[in-house]
């Protein structure tokens, strides 16, 4: 039987480690690791005596170092602005902390209501250390369990969206609020000294709030990178009407130019005179060699893309007719249009250069705007659905659902899809 509870304890801290991992990816979930290996290894080993650390009622000394060893992990093992390890902190710890409080009074609470056993542990039997140590190893499962949740949970709002760019504003919220069960849970362990059962509500009311503090933080963050995001498609939308402007200025002069390269020509008296006129001929139509679609906007979107796409090397076709297309505001289009050849675009750079295509189809069919844009791509280059593959994920992340929302405001849908290399992005719009 000896050899029983010597194999539980082994079990018992084998359990104990990986739950130290499972914590250590769910921290990282939420504020981004340093990507040392050694580090990683360090963070995992250092959070088996911070984030597991035993805690007891007035037990100053437990709380307050796993307090202070939290802060110090925080700072050396990840990476971020300072007041988002502070959110982080106000957290995990208050957390950490009830977990380990009800992991390890509930189930001793049980064993001494259920054994009728007396402290010190000298005088048991080995019955009695039997099941102890199965009520131990019990309740080290339990935390794991707890922590694979939270794990989930957090993975559920996804780390991509609690981003580094949001207000120092927003962080202060979240810490003001999370600050609150902070204050709770060390003071009411601190000084209570008589009664687990008075402790054991509040550290629940403690996790509720730490689930919460994450649902705040991504909520905020996101509805923060909405704001920022439709800011940033109204100042794309101001820069191609003013494009539109210059380019009709730039229309009308080109057009005079021509009339007199015309005229110069025919009285050009030398050989050098008139080659350099058919240059500048040349020159005048390339410019004027671009996709006329019908729509203003639409063309100095189009001839916009055109020119990313030959900087890049990139085969970029397009059949588009807006002609009669009137129901829909400037600012969708650009919505539409620019993110969508953006992505494309993006996405076939990465590729070997006789790869490189892009395609957009653009029109009506019987009752209904349909617009197809399709690139070739690599499938891990693929974005997820909803998503991106591009680093700075704060602005990229909202350009298929920025589109989606222009779609269905018109009550259209839209269609991502890859296949054989190629990833295609349909738009269906009824046309009114």
């Amino acid at each position: 039987m000896e050899l029983i509870i010597h194999v539980l304890d082994i079990f018992a801290e084998l359990i104990g480690f990986i739950c130290s991992i499972i914590i250590f990816l769910t921290l990282s979930a939420f504020i981004e690791p340093r990507k040392h290996w050694i580090l990683k290894l360090l963070a995992i080993i250092l959070l088996r005596e911070t984030a597991m650390s035993i805690i007891y009622l007035n037990d100053p000394v437990n709380i307050s170092a796993s307090f202070l060893l939290f802060i110090v992990y925080m700072t050396i093992f990840h990476k971020g602005k300072w007041i988002k390890k502070i959110t982080a902190v106000f957290i995990f710890y208050p957390m950490c902390i009830a977990v380990n409080f009800l992991q390890q009074n509930v189930f001793s609470d049980f064993f001494f209501a259920v054994s009728g056993a007396s402290s010190p542990s000298t005088n048991w039997s080995i019955e009695t250390l039997l099941f102890s140590t199965v009520l131990w190893l019990c309740s080290h499962v339990t935390r794991l369990l707890f922590w694979i949740g939270a794990l989930l949970f957090l993975r559920k709002y996804n780390y991509l969206l609690i981003s580094e760019k949001i207000s120092r504003h927003t962080w202060l919220i979240a810490d003001s609020m999370m600050g609150i069960s902070v204050i709770a849970v060390y003071t009411s362990i601190l000084f209570v000294s008589y009664n687990n059962l008075v402790v054991y509500p509040l550290c629940i009311v403690t996790i509720i709030a730490g689930f919460g503090g994450i649902a705040l933080v991504a909520y905020m963050s996101r509805s923060e990178q909405i704001a920022i995001e439709a800011r940033r498609l109204q100042m794309q939308h101001a820069y191609y009407l003013e494009k539109l402007k210059d380019e009709e200025r730039v229309r009308a002069a080109y057009h005079d130019m021509k009339n007199h390269l015309l005229i110069l020509k025919q009285q050009g008296n030398s050989a050098e005179t008139a080659q350099t006129i058919e240059k500048l001929q040349a020159q005048i139509i390339q410019y004027e060699d671009y996709v006329h679609t019908g729509n203003d906007i639409l063309d100095i979107i189009l001839k916009e893309k055109s020119r990313q796409a030959r900087e890049t090397q990139i085969d970029f076709s397009v059949v588009a007719d807006f002609t009669g297309i009137d129901f829909m505001e400037s600012l969708d289009i650009s919505t539409i249009f620019g993110n969508g050849l953006d992505n494309a675009i993006e996405a076939a750079s990465k590729l070997s250069r006789e790869h490189r295509v892009v395609l957009l189809k653009a029109g009506k069919v019987q009752n209904f705007l349909s617009i197809l844009i399709e690139n070739n791509c690599n499938e891990e280059n693929r974005p997820p659905k909803g998503g991106t593959t591009k680093q700075d994920k704060f602005f990229h992340g909202f350009g298929i659902m920025n589109m989606q929302k222009a779609a269905e405001k018109y009550g259209g849908q839209l269609n991502a899809s890859y296949l054989d290399g190629k990833f295609f992005l349909k738009i269906l719009i009824p046309i009114p």
